[in-house]
């Protein structure tokens, strides 16, 4: 069987319904077909989906940097100047959107945060970034490739994330030294 047919398989004639259940009842939706998109928690999935948004990093100026990883896309934009700062984010975040919509993509504004770092000789600026009438959430840390980053690039909060996970793994590591050797 050709490749082409074989993809055309893998995402045609798709089918999902919602299950809502409760201590006293389960309620089902009707089935409805799946038009766009690719199919979630497959093993193809993040392959597909990273070559379906592969041309969104084209979508804005060379200055900025959008960084793709399986679902989850970051954006970087440096700018010294904060009213150009603004300009950027206003403009990225148009062009984004208008290259959502062209390839029927939605963005998840509760996943979506803003972070603005910072150094120890320059200050914060307290602006909102708003875009469609929506307020980007502003965090002072986030997760990113694994890593917890805070505004200040320091690895204090990262540490602390991964202290009491190393702990527990040195426990069952001493606990089961005595059967290994």
């Amino acid at each position: 069987m050709p490749t082409d047919s074989l993809i055309k398989t893998y995402l045609q004639s798709r089918y999902q319904r919602l299950v809502l259940n409760s201590n006293y009842s389960t309620s089902l939706s009707d089935w409805g077909e799946i038009t766009h998109g690719v199919p979630q928690g497959s093993v193809l999935g993040p392959l597909l989906f990273l070559l379906y948004i592969n041309d969104l990093p084209h979508s804005i100026n060379k200055n900025n940097k959008i960084v793709l990883f399986a679902n989850d896309t970051s954006l970087i934009i440096s700018n010294p100047d904060l009213i150009n700062f603004r300009d950027d984010v206003n403009k990225i975040l148009q062009r984004i959107h208008e290259w959502f919509d062209a390839n029927f993509i939605s963005l998840n504004w509760k996943k979506t945060h803003f972070m603005q770092f910072t150094t120890k000789n320059n200050f914060f600026s307290t602006f909102d970034i708003i875009y469609k009438d929506k307020k980007l959430t502003t965090v002072d840390s986030i997760i990113f490739l694994g890593l917890t980053l805070d505004n200040s690039l320091s690895w204090k909060k990262h540490i602390e994330a991964i202290v009491p996970k190393l702990s527990a793994a040195t426990l069952a590591m001493r606990v089961v030294q005595s059967f290994l050797f």
